[in-house]
């Protein structure tokens, strides 16, 4: 599983040209199957599809997750669950984590830098090119789930995502790691 922070629309794509060929389902909110494009291909190509506000869709998405980590598919998730309004690193919701946990399997810290410049929270398209502004991606180590508590795991990788992060986007002080 590979589980990233989250600051822009421009995370999607970017993940996607990173992980290339590997075979992977991103796990995404609902509300995107609305976006042009975006909605059709998530749709078509069975990415998990979450409605945050349903209880049954949240439970639907742990099993088709879990089902899908089984059959050697690997999920992206972004574990705060939204976009960062500053970019900084927020808390971590558990349910990524539950879904490595059950299935024993590794994750995967994925730092991205700099998208929420490429394409601001407020911003409908990528700022212009001719602008450019560097956004990378940065791979932790697997960190193993087998044996962990929900907290340890979830500790484990915040630290690595906050330390491959530029200090802009590291998490202020005081900021938990996860939120219920």
């Amino acid at each position: 599983m590979f589980v990233a922070n989250h600051c822009s629309w421009m995370d999607i794509p970017f993940i996607g040209a990173n992980l290339g060929t590997r075979n992977y389902k991103v796990v995404s909110k609902v509300d995107l199957l609305k976006v042009p494009i975006l909605g059709k291909s998530l749709r078509v190509a069975k990415h998990i599809i979450l409605d945050r506000s349903s209880r049954r869709s949240q439970l639907n998405t742990y099993k088709s997750g879990v089902a899908m980590m089984k059959a050697g598919v690997n999920l992206v998730t972004f574990a705060e669950g939204t976009r960062s309004r500053t970019g900084r690193l927020g808390p971590f919701k558990a349910g990524a984590f539950k879904m490595a946990e059950s299935v024993d399997a590794d994750i995967v810290p994925v730092a991205i830098s700099y998208a929420h410049r490429v394409q601001p929270l407020d911003y409908v398209f990528p700022v212009r090119m001719s602008r450019r502004m560097p956004a990378t991606i940065s791979f932790g180590e697997p960190i193993s789930t087998e044996g962990k508590t929900d907290a340890a795991v979830i500790e484990e990788v915040w630290d690595s995502i906050a330390r491959q992060l530029p200090e802009s986007q590291k998490p202020l002080e005081g900021t938990p790691k996860s939120i219920k």
